[in-house]
């Protein structure tokens, strides 16, 4: 068998391997850093178990240096910054906020601080389910879904109370983001 066709025959029988590959940690930061939205809409749902009723709503989020400000657009007009050091934000969220920055700006390797994550699907569509390995995480949440492809683009989070919420996330350039005050 000539080189040339040693070759060949190595690539066919590795290319379908790594190409249905689950991936690797470091790849998916890499690619959820580089393709990180500035900005963005978000669509959410949430569920109050004690309640036993849905809350629906969205609007748009853009990161700053002092941290994440998700703006509530629909049905009511809020805005948050979550951070860590926003004393005005209520101790469970200024637990989550690290969370959902690093979601949102890619950083993956702020969430392997707070988690255990087992990734599956491929890079193109990948999923990847986060347990809390942090005593101050796993007292508000106890599973965090995330799945998307050049960026996060779905999040579903389960609380310890039963709550539980969950995210659409669309980039957007910054001077689109949706003001409007239309029902969801």
């Amino acid at each position: 068998m000539r080189l040339s066709q040693r070759m060949c025959v190595v690539l066919c029988l590795t290319a379908p391997a790594a190409v249905g590959a689950t991936p690797n940690d470091a790849a998916l930061a890499e690619r959820l850093a580089a393709h990180a939205p500035q900005c963005g809409r978000f669509e959410q749902s949430r569920w109050l178990a004690d309640l036993e009723t849905r809350l629906d709503s969205r609007g748009h989020f853009q990161r700053h240096e002092d941290g994440l400000v998700w703006q509530t657009t629909a049905p009511v007009n809020d805005r948050v910054v979550l951070s860590e050091d926003n004393d005005d934000l209520p101790r469970g969220f200024q637990v989550v906020a690290p969370v959902f920055s690093g979601l949102v700006s890619g950083d993956w390797r702020a969430l392997e601080r707070h988690f255990t994550i087992e990734l599956s699907g491929e890079l193109e569509e990948w999923q990847a389910n986060l347990t809390p390995n942090e005593t101050a995480v796993a007292e508000r949440l106890t599973q965090l879904r995330v799945s998307g492809s050049r960026q996060v683009e779905r999040v579903e989070l389960e609380f310890t109370d039963g709550d539980r919420l969950d995210l659409t996330l669309t980039p957007t350039a910054c001077e689109e983001r949706d003001e409007g005050n239309a029902s969801p």
